[in-house]
């Protein structure tokens, strides 16, 4: 006797849930291995890679990061002294975090190296395969949204 397609789909469901997010783990830590040579926090790397998209406010990156607001006036306090980003505006609360020169080319570091690493990931897979992530990437748009971020040439 078939399972109703509810059933189904929940075990299918669970199924997927628990593989996906193993395997997405593993791609963050590989991700956090190899950022070890760099010179930023993974949140810093991507604090600045969205201010690579335009300036923002505080509370603007705390919500596209998921993080309270306190959280990122703390890490913006640590780009800022590194020479990554400026503030602008009267209030510091209210103020607008813009991405410096150099801290545009931290941003490209780390661009750079999380290719390269996913590139070299990619390199034995076949054109079937790379067809097959790039359907799996529509799905995670579908899940996720798409990249906050435009993407880089």
């Amino acid at each position: 006797m078939a399972e109703p397609a509810n059933e189904l789909t929940d075990e299918l469901t669970d199924k997927l849930t628990d593989e996906a997010r193993k395997r997405l783990l593993r791609i963050g830590q590989a991700i956090r291995r190899d950022a070890a040579g760099l010179p930023v926090t993974t949140a810093q790397g991507s604090a600045l890679s969205l201010l690579s998209g335009g300036a923002m406010s505080v509370g603007q990156l705390a919500q596209a990061e998921g993080v309270q607001p306190p959280t990122m006036t703390q890490l913006v306090n640590r780009m800022e002294a590194a020479g990554w980003v400026t503030r602008s505006g009267p209030a510091r609360k209210g103020s607008t975090v813009q991405i410096t020169a150099l801290g545009e080319q931290v941003a490209e570091e780390v661009r750079a190296s999380r290719n390269r690493l996913l590139a070299q990931r990619m390199e034995g897979l076949t054109r079937r395969d790379r067809e097959a992530l790039q359907a799996a990437l529509a799905v995670f748009d579908k899940m996720f949204g798409p990249p906050l971020s435009p993407p880089r040439p």
